[in-house]
């Protein structure tokens, strides 16, 4: 029996993640894609995965430049998140109007982002409709300030109460 894929899609929609925007140059263009399918692999190296749609523009330049970086976003970046998602995807020059720099590894950085991975392509595996980009990170930084996260929960973005712990 196959899977109703919007059933599949609404269940997996009940597993809160966090938002990050992936960013690549490929030595002459920049691009970004707002990507929520992100995890850690391992320590030891230090590796994480990001997938990727395989109709999305920047799975090739992933392939070619051999580099990503992964920002994670602030809750005050859901502009960000958008952006990327939307119609951002389409624009010629999408950091044009944006506030970043370039990494150590020449690839944009977001400002105001509350942890960055700067990745070597390590590995990538079939994925379905996506490819899954091991990236093994080569430099990480993170805002000493606890910001809150953007969250996604339900087809929506959500809110973090800091204070709220769990005892």
């Amino acid at each position: 029996m196959a899977m109703d894929p919007k059933h599949f899609r609404n269940t997996l929609g009940r597993f809160a993640t966090g938002v990050t925007v992936v960013t690549v140059n490929d030595g002459e263009t920049s691009r970004g894609m707002t990507a929520n399918a992100f995890s850690s692999v391992s320590l030891d190296p230090p590796l994480i995965l990001v997938c990727v749609d395989q109709n999305a523009t920047c799975l090739e330049m992933i392939r070619n430049a051999k580099k990503f970086n992964v920002n994670f976003l602030a809750e005050k970046q859901k502009d960000l998140s958008d952006w990327f998602a939307g119609k951002g995807r389409d624009a010629e020059d999408q950091f044009s109007e944006l506030d970043y720099d370039m990494g150590e590894n020449t690839t944009p950085v977001l400002k105001g982002n509350i942890g960055l991975l700067e990745c070597e392509l390590f590995n990538e595996v079939p994925g379905g409709d996506h490819t899954i980009f091991v990236g093994l990170v080569t430099r990480a930084l993170f805002e000493e300030d606890v910001k809150a996260p953007l969250l996604y929960y339900a087809s929506s973005y959500r809110k973090m109460d800091l204070d709220a712990e769990f005892n």
